[in-house]
């Protein structure tokens, strides 16, 4: 996986979790957002639901001890996510004779699946809007030491930027996780913030 995405994950705060199978519905069942990895293959996660394993398989978590990375805000898994797998460029526009909101408009109503990402010419940071299951989460890096903005006022700094941004096509697909061990009760109820589509 790419080292730049590496380096920040791995800056994520840890978050407690057992080893194996075990420790994957532990993820799932609490609701995570972030990534795990047993120390060669990654996987992010969004929501208790895994979105991409990259660098092995699901199956290399069975037995394995975990670290799991909490994300600070739900968009990065996700995003990360994207951009380890399989993109496609679809088109790039100028801020100025396409301005982003327009943009989003047509890519939130088109149920698009992918990111916005504005970066090009942009001294002042890298903006992203990331869109999954009907809805969109903006976020930036902004600034020398890439202060992390999310929401609203991430979409409302890359709106006022004058740059050139990429729409990006992704693929997402849901990884089904091994059969839950016979000790692992089943969650009494569930919670999720973003639909993710099975």
């Amino acid at each position: 996986m790419d080292g730049e995405i590496l380096d920040v994950v791995t800056e994520w705060s840890t978050h407690s979790v057992s080893d194996g199978v075990s420790g994957l519905y532990e993820l799932a069942d609490g609701d995570f957002s972030g990534a795990v990895t047993d120390g060669t293959a990654w996987a992010f996660v969004l929501n208790g639901r895994f979105v991409g394993v990259f660098d092995g398989s699901i199956d290399d978590f069975e037995e394995a001890p975990l670290t799991a990375h909490m994300a600070p805000d739900m968009s990065l898994p996700l995003l990360y996510a994207m951009q380890a797998g399989d993109t496609e460029v679809r088109a790039k526009y100028y801020s100025n004779d396409a301005p982003l909101p327009e943009t989003d408009d047509t890519l939130s109503s088109g149920n698009f699946v992918g990111y916005v990402e504005l970066s090009e010419n942009v001294l002042s940071g890298d903006y992203y809007v990331v869109y999954y299951g009907g809805r969109a989460l903006p976020v930036a890096y902004v600034g020398n030491n890439r202060r992390l903005v999310t929401g609203d006022e991430a979409f409302d700094l890359a709106a006022d930027e004058v740059g050139i941004y990429s729409v990006v096509d992704a693929d997402i697909e849901v990884v089904d996780l091994p059969e839950r061990p016979a000790s692992s009760p089943e969650p009494t109820e569930t919670g999720t913030t973003v639909p993710v589509a099975s």
